[in-house]
């Protein structure tokens, strides 16, 4: 599937979106990821699809990526 990150700049081809949360931040923000390939010894594989500023939206962020599939 591919998904066009927050910042409107990157269309990523995604099998995997998760959500993080910034531990510390005084600001708490939610993080939404996308994976675009497993994980390899030196990276990632994942592109920051969205930033919100509570979990709730966040999960309604992937609620509409649900609705989609």
């Amino acid at each position: 599937m591919w998904i066009r990150t927050q910042s409107k700049k990157e269309l990523v081809k995604v099998f995997r979106v998760e959500i993080s949360s910034i531990i510390g931040d005084e600001r708490n923000k939610v993080l939404v990821w996308s994976r675009f390939a497993p994980n390899s010894l030196f990276s990632s594989n994942r592109t920051l699809l969205g930033m919100y500023p509570t979990m709730e939206d966040a999960i309604s962020e992937i609620d509409e990526i649900e609705k989609c599939i």
